[in-house]
């Protein structure tokens, strides 16, 4: 066993350094195309490239829809009534602004989502999702599938104070502010 998972793992490499030889840059392999300069190493000085020059701004949360604030469900409900796993297993939302998109962050009790929007008014337009996939097992995977569907159609939101409303058709969610964002 420990031989085979010893061969796989030298094909392997070999095979990436096969496909990898072709890369510029990398020693011996063919040099006609050089490889973009390395970014700034200052956060948020990125450059558009090389011929540009012009900066990219780094990931900001400031004049988002919910600030650089990170809030937690404290309840909820839906068609069938009140969702006390809200309470119990909390969403944890926030809001950051990179490469021009506003991207609604929100951790599941399964999974963490990040949620494109475009935001117009009170209005979460939601755009392309991406997510991690651990597989969960039930409730916290149902409890995923019922915040995807929550962020598939449009989101009304509403902060007032330090509580944050997100409803829809789909279902209401009440956050409470937990404190800064700290991921950018």
């Amino acid at each position: 066993m420990k031989l085979t998972k010893l061969l796989h793992g030298a094909a392997g490499a070999i095979l990436m350094t096969m496909a990898l030889g072709s890369c510029a840059g990398v020693p011996g392999a063919d040099q006609g195309s050089p490889l973009p300069a390395a970014p700034d190493s200052s956060f948020g000085t990125e450059t558009a490239g090389p011929d540009t020059g012009s900066p990219i701004p780094g990931p900001s949360c400031e004049g988002g829809p919910f600030g650089c604030r990170t809030f937690t469900s404290t309840e909820g409900s839906d068609a069938s009534g009140e969702l006390e796993w809200l309470h119990a297993q909390p969403l944890v939302v926030s809001s950051t602004f990179v490469n021009g998109t506003w991207t609604v962050g929100v951790k599941t009790p399964c999974n963490h989502m990040s949620i494109e929007v475009s935001v117009e008014g009170n209005q979460l337009i939601p755009g392309q999702t991406i997510s991690t996939a651990m597989a969960c097992a039930e409730p916290a995977s149902g409890f995923e599938s019922w915040t995807r569907e929550l962020f598939e159609q449009t989101v009304t939101w509403e902060l007032t104070g330090e509580s944050l409303l997100l409803e829809n058709g789909h279902g209401t969610v009440v956050l409470k502010d937990s404190g800064p964002s700290t991921k950018l």
